[in-house]
């Protein structure tokens, strides 16, 4: 099992690292504008666009120094008209969870990255109201819904569980992001839904009826959050190939090895209680 973990890590490792995506968005990069020029939030993207190139250039003290200087500004600053309390705390403590793992005495590449990513997106959403980058994740969420659900109605549940995995992943790093735009209902939901999906994979049987349900509202809520009333849910900057969903693909396959294996103890301990009933 030990071998398998080291195994699985290593090649998260080297997925995050040698991804071969240059930039996660080309607006500012591509075309700056002079700083003194530029308005708070405007600051705080760029900032959140250095981190998160830094990161994947493997300079994490010069992201370090980029994360604090965005955390300051965004300490600093009022936040928008309009912003929910949630999506104010929700931006904290996705900044303040990042420059703990940046402070860390011993570094963890892939997650400085998810961090940095997590951030950038999360700032994005600040910045870039009508067309945000987490909105490039729909069609993989439906993905990912769709797949559970023909899952589910196989009853397979190891699959169910890897596949689950790796959606919990995408709506964890996307999650800051989505807490801008979504009201605090859709949020509760969301959690709510989650809440009950992880318990379920947790047992030795699931409640494949009730797992059903759950997809079913997850859908609908995917589709309000992500789409809205005008069905449009594009926006530039994000191609296909982010290393987002490698990141999710490798980080369940560690979940569901841990999770699959806990499975399968947990049935031979209930078979030898089992037997031991059975004998005279």
């Amino acid at each position: 099992m030990k071998k398998i973990i080291v195994l699985v890590g290593v090649m998260f490792l080297c997925a995050v690292l040698y991804t071969g995506w240059s930039v996660l968005d080309h607006r500012v990069f591509s075309a700056r504008v002079p700083e003194q020029t530029m308005s708070v939030y405007q600051k705080m993207d760029v900032l959140s666009q250095d981190v998160y190139q830094l990161a994947k250039e493997g300079k994490y003290p010069e992201a370090k120094e980029k994360l604090a200087s965005l955390g300051a500004l965004f300490a600093e600053t009022k936040p928008p008209k309009g912003l929910s309390i949630e999506a104010v705390n929700a931006l904290s403590d996705t900044i303040i969870k990042a420059k703990r793992a940046f402070a860390a005495v011993k570094l963890e590449p892939n997650r400085l990255l998810w961090h940095a990513l997590q951030i950038r997106l999360a700032i994005d959403s600040l910045t870039h109201e009508k067309q945000p980058l987490w909105k490039n994740y729909y069609s993989s969420y439906q993905e990912h819904i769709n797949k559970m659900m023909l899952l589910g109605a196989g009853h397979k549940q190891a699959e169910f569980s890897q596949a689950f995995a790796q959606n919990l992943q995408l709506y964890q790093t996307l999650k800051p992001a989505i807490t801008v735009a979504a009201s605090a209902q859709q949020m509760e939901a969301m959690y709510s839904i989650y809440s009950f999906l992880l318990q379920e994979t947790r047992k030795a049987e699931y409640n494949w009826e009730g797992i059903t349900n759950a997809l079913t509202e997850l859908n609908r809520l995917v589709d309000a959050i992500f789409v809205g009333e005008d069905r449009s849910a594009f926006a530039p900057g994000m191609p296909p190939d982010s290393p987002l969903l490698i990141i999710a693909l490798f980080a369940s396959v560690v979940l569901t090895s841990l999770g699959y294996v806990g499975w399968r103890k947990y049935k031979a301990e209930q078979d030898a209680k089992k037997r031991k009933r059975r004998e005279p």
